[in-house]
C-alpha cells in the first residue's frame, strides 16, 4: 500500500514543498546561469529509469554544451571545464534540484536509487539482476547516505537492492533526514572552499 499510494503522495507533497521553499534559490541560480552561459540554464540528459526505461532528467547546466559523457574515474577529465560557480552547484548538489520537476512528472521519486546514464552499463546490469531496476529512481537514496561517490558499482548496487527490498515510510524519511548533513559535510560547501592543489 505504501509503495502504490502513500509513497506517490509523499513524492508529490515534498516535491511541491521543496519547489516553493527553494524558489528564491532556484530563481537566483537560473538567472546567474542565464547571464553567464551561452546555453540554456537547464539541460536534459538521458537516464535509465524504472524498469530500464530511458527518460530525460533535468539539471542546472554546469558543463559546456556537447561535453562528452564520461563515467567512473574518467570524469576527472572534464574537471577543468567547470567554472567556480558551476563547481559550487555540483559540490552542493544544487545542480540536482530541477529534478523536483521530474518527481512531479512521475519519472522519479524523492527517495530511490540514483538514475544513471545508459553508459553505466555495469551498474544497470547489477540493478537489473537484483530487481532494483524495478524501483523508481530518486533524487537521493540509500547509497547516497552510505557513501555516495566513495562507493564502487557493486556497493551501490547492493545498497540499491537493500532499499528496493525494504521500502517503507520510515526508511524514506530516515534517508531524507540524513541527506542534507551528508551533502554539506562531505561534498558541499567545505569542499568548495578547500584549497585546490
Amino acid at each position: 500500500m505504501y509503495i502504490k499510494y502513500i509513497k506517490q503522495f509523499f513524492d508529490l507533497f515534498f516535491a511541491t514543498l521543496f519547489i516553493i521553499l527553494l524558489s528564491p534559490l532556484l530563481s537566483i541560480v537560473f538567472v546567474v546561469l542565464f547571464l553567464t552561459t551561452k546555453d540554456s540554464p537547464i539541460y536534459k540528459q538521458d537516464r535509465v529509469g524504472q524498469y530500464g526505461k530511458i527518460f530525460k532528467i533535468y539539471k542546472f547546466r554546469t558543463l559546456p554544451k556537447n561535453t562528452p559523457i564520461l563515467v567512473g574515474q574518467a570524469r576527472v577529465k572534464i574537471r577543468n571545464r567547470v567554472s567556480p560557480f558551476a563547481r559550487f552547484l555540483r559540490n552542493t548538489s544544487i545542480d540536482e534540484l530541477p529534478q523536483l520537476w521530474n518527481v512531479l512528472q512521475g519519472d522519479m521519486s524523492i527517495i530511490g536509487p540514483r538514475p544513471v546514464v545508459p553508459q553505466e552499463a555495469k551498474l544497470v546490469a547489477l540493478r537489473t539482476a537484483s530487481g532494483a531496476i524495478n524501483v523508481k529512481p530518486g533524487i537521493t537514496g540509500l547509497a547516497q547516505v552510505k557513501g555516495r561517490k566513495k562507493l564502487n558499482d557493486r556497493q551501490k548496487a547492493d545498497y540499491d537492492a537493500i532499499y528496493s527490498q525494504r521500502i517503507s515510510a520510515k526508511e524514506d524519511l530516515l534517508i531524507l533526514i540524513l541527506t542534507l548533513p551528508i551533502i554539506v559535510e562531505r561534498d558541499g560547501v567545505k569542499k568548495f572552499f578547500q584549497k585546490k592543489h
